[in-house]
């Protein structure tokens, strides 16, 4: 039977029988092909990605919209509070602090005058202060001369205390001296108090005491809940006990890394603000429910959604993967002749798709490629002999501008150095740009290096030291030509970039079969990843703008001696670079 016809009745299910026996040439069912497979899989995992996506995108606004709208309601709120305590403590200070006052406020103390006048101006301050104030006025033995609290509130704990206070005045820094007042079960007050002189000589103390109750009026009208505390903790104000841990307590301090609080089964947004100026501390509390629920609903909407497209689509491609394995199938039975060794088959495909077109490119590839083949190894052989030339042949440009910049400069100052500095730069240019030798002695290019080094260390003085260690047994092997030069130059390159002086050693052993040339210096050195990126492209094939001269000499060495040759090297951040460089002692190796 010919062949051609066997293939193409292999491909289209025809059957021929041929001695009796029947043979079933039907490609086997579209349906079960990989190919097939394969596509309903990636259709399945694009839905699944595009319903997480939606659930991604529903949650991530809502978390976002309803985190920030929390942070600006907490920031307005702060804002609200810290004007109306300036409000307040302005109003406070500024009836303390009137000239009027205290001159009120003295006769008192003195005796010239009964305490009508303060009771009348205090009552008056009182119609229009935001919080009302109650006052004890003191002479300078702290006897009571005057207050406005009544006979049952001015127990022993109250008078002891604003003697308490009177004291703490006299030894603050400031005019006027703040704290707080709270005993067991009563709401906290609010304490101004400040001593006053006749003078320049202690008349008395006057203490002002702001009402509790009045600060919970002044904030009721905020839909938020707060704490007002000083800096010791002691509430000022507190508009929900619940906040507080314990019953019949007055202190309150926040954790600073706690950004919600539950209390009674609601969660609340906490904000704080100090005011240092004012020696109080601010607290914001924002109800803040959680959205669970909306979440739940939303994301049981999009996956509800994500599998009705998932039903209709899955539809959809099994129609697609069944007529496109179809023609993929064709096209893997003429591949599968070409790839069994009939170089010259034809691909013919007649089915009205893009398999059709691919078939057509095949055809074109596989005469491009009988075309190709025999030149090939004589192409390869060209480019290995290229790229060997273009190895052996780096030098770093910038080194010859910085070295004739140098003879420039020494010729005006020291003629003579500079004649031998020029001397020793035509020894380097002639031995780098002589092509006749690909492989030299080591100590023939050793005496390379000591020029290269002295234009070097005439170029940095002092701030660039190298010593050079050799064994004597390393000296008759033969090395690729102008192998440590650019091991030396990548030290002073990256060497000098973090800091001002450098140390460059240079050593040279044999062990059994191989040379072994450090260069090691201690410069900046790089970080682990850096170095794990080095040690990957240095043995790598692909071109890189960075390290180049590294990768270009690895390169050589690996083309040259095998694979278990080439530079291996190390770093440590912060003490240094090394760059060992491996080769075999004894000629070239075939690879």
């Amino acid at each position: 039977m010919n062949t051609n016809l066997y293939y193409f009745l292999l491909i289209y299910g025809i059957r021929y029988r041929h001695g009796g026996d029947e043979i079933n040439l039907r490609v086997r069912e579209t349906a079960n092909s990989s190919f097939k497979k394969q596509l309903e899989k990636q259709a399945l995992q694009k839905i699944i990605f595009l319903v997480i996506v939606g659930c991604l995108l529903f949650c991530i606004p809502i978390f976002g919209l309803n985190y920030l709208n929390q942070n600006f309601n907490v920031e307005e709120h702060l804002n609200f509070l810290n004007r109306t305590f300036d409000e307040v403590y302005e109003d406070v200070t500024t009836y303390l602090e009137d000239e009027g006052n205290e001159s009120l406020f003295l006769r008192c103390m003195t005796g010239d005058s009964d305490s009508q006048e303060v009771q009348y101006s205090l009552s008056k301050h009182n119609v229009d202060s935001p919080v009302r104030v109650r006052m004890i006025l003191m002479n300078r033995e702290k006897q009571i001369v005057y207050t406005s609290f009544g006979e049952d509130e001015m127990n022993l704990h109250r008078t002891e205390f604003n003697k308490i206070v009177a004291d703490n005045a006299l030894k603050g820094n400031s005019s006027i001296y703040t704290t707080v007042y709270y005993f067991s079960g009563d709401s906290s007050e609010c304490v101004f108090a400040k001593p006053v002189y006749l003078h320049g000589v202690l008349a008395g103390f006057v203490t002002a005491y702001l009402n509790g109750n009045d600060w919970g009026n002044l904030f009721s009208g905020y839909q938020y809940d707060c704490i007002i505390t000083n800096l010791n903790g002691d509430i000022i104000c507190c508009s929900k006990n619940a906040f507080l841990s314990e019953r019949n307590t007055n202190k309150y301090r926040a954790d600073p890394s706690q950004h919600f609080v539950t209390v009674q089964d609601n969660r609340y947004r906490t904000g704080a603000r100090v005011l240092t100026d004012k020696k109080a501390v601010l607290y914001s509390f924002v109800y803040s429910p959680g959205n669970s629920l909306y979440i739940i609903i939303g994301v049981m909407t999009i996956v509800l959604l994500g599998g009705i497209w998932l039903v209709m689509f899955r539809k959809l491609s099994q129609m697609m993967a069944e007529k496109t394995a179809q023609s993929v199938e064709a096209l893997v039975g003429e591949i599968r002749i070409i790839r069994h060794g009939d170089n010259e088959h034809i691909i013919q495909i007649d089915t009205g798709d893009e398999i059709e077109e691919i078939a057509a490119q095949i055809n074109k590839m596989l005469k491009s490629i009988n075309e190709l083949n025999t030149r090939n190894t004589d192409l390869i052989k060209l480019n290995s002999m290229i790229e060997m030339r273009n190895l052996q042949t780096q030098i770093n440009p910038h080194f010859i501008y910085n070295t004739l910049d140098n003879i420039k400069y020494l010729i005006l100052g020291d003629a003579e150095k500079a004649s031998y500095l020029l001397e020793k730069f035509t020894n380097i240019l002639r031995y780098s740009i002589n092509n006749t030798k690909q492989d030299v002695l080591l100590s023939e290019d050793i005496g390379y290096i000591e020029d290269y080094l002295y234009i070097q260390e005439t170029r940095f003085g002092e701030r660039f030291r190298c010593r050079m260690e050799i064994e004597p047994d390393c000296s008759r092997c033969m090395i690729p030509k102008l192998l440590l030069q650019p091991l030396i130059e990548n030290s002073i390159k990256y060497g000098f970039q973090k800091q001002m002086e450098l140390s460059v050693q240079i050593r040279g052993w044999c062990e059994g079969d191989y040379l072994f040339l450090r260069v090691e210096d201690d410069g900046p050195g790089v970080s682990q990843e850096v170095l794990e990126r080095l040690q990957s492209m240095i043995v790598s094939e692909g071109i890189k703008t960075e390290h180049n001269g590294l990768q270009n000499l690895s390169r050589r060495i690996i083309l040259e001696y095998g694979d278990e040759c080439g530079l291996f090297i190390n770093s440590e951040e912060g003490t240094g670079f090394t760059v060992t460089a491996k080769l075999l002692r004894r000629g070239r190796k075939d690879v």
